[in-house]
């Protein structure tokens, strides 16, 4: 396992870089989402969440989208943003699942609820499917609580059923 070095920063997303993200996405959600929801809801949602137009769109939002990258390699990204209830929604936090690097989520993780404290947020939620345990875990041992169940339609038949966790600041 390798570890995080100097070089390594959270870069905002633009239009130079934007074109990063989604072979990243495609990567992570076959090994993450493959056995939970299926090639054909993955194959569905991608698009619908990870276009450059949709990600230039929550850029005008107010909506923070950064990557991180060590030297000129992309080692994860993440999008959340400041709602309108003072509580930090973390739409996503990802890592290039075949780089083992000892505390990355944690880094990144991190970095969210430093921003949600610097904006006077009072917590930071998220939601996250009922079957990725890898994340459960991942959100339980930093201190998220799972405050709700919910299921979200989002069309063509496809719903996401996750829990809603968070963390109080």
């Amino acid at each position: 396992m390798t570890q995080l070095s100097e070089t390594t920063q959270f870069v905002p997303v633009d239009k130079h870089n934007i074109h990063l993200i989604l072979p990243l996405a495609e990567k992570i959600w076959e090994d993450t989402y493959l056995e939970i929801i299926g090639q054909e809801q993955i194959d569905y949602m991608l698009p619908m969440m990870y276009s450059n137009e949709r990600i230039l769109d929550e850029l005008t939002k107010d909506y923070q989208w950064e990557l991180l990258m060590q030297g000129d390699e992309l080692l994860g990204y993440m999008n959340y943003k400041l709602m309108e209830d003072n509580r930090v929604f973390l739409s996503k936090l990802y890592s290039d699942v075949y780089r083992k690097i000892k505390g990355l989520g944690v880094y990144m993780f991190e970095h969210v609820l430093e921003y949600a404290r610097q904006n006077g947020a009072t917590a930071v939620y998220l939601t996250v499917n009922k079957n990725n345990q890898r994340a459960i875990d991942f959100y339980k041992r930093n201190g998220m609580k799972c405050i709700e169940s919910k299921t979200f339609d989002i069309g063509q038949g496809y719903v996401m059923d996750d829990y809603i966790y968070q963390i109080e600041l």
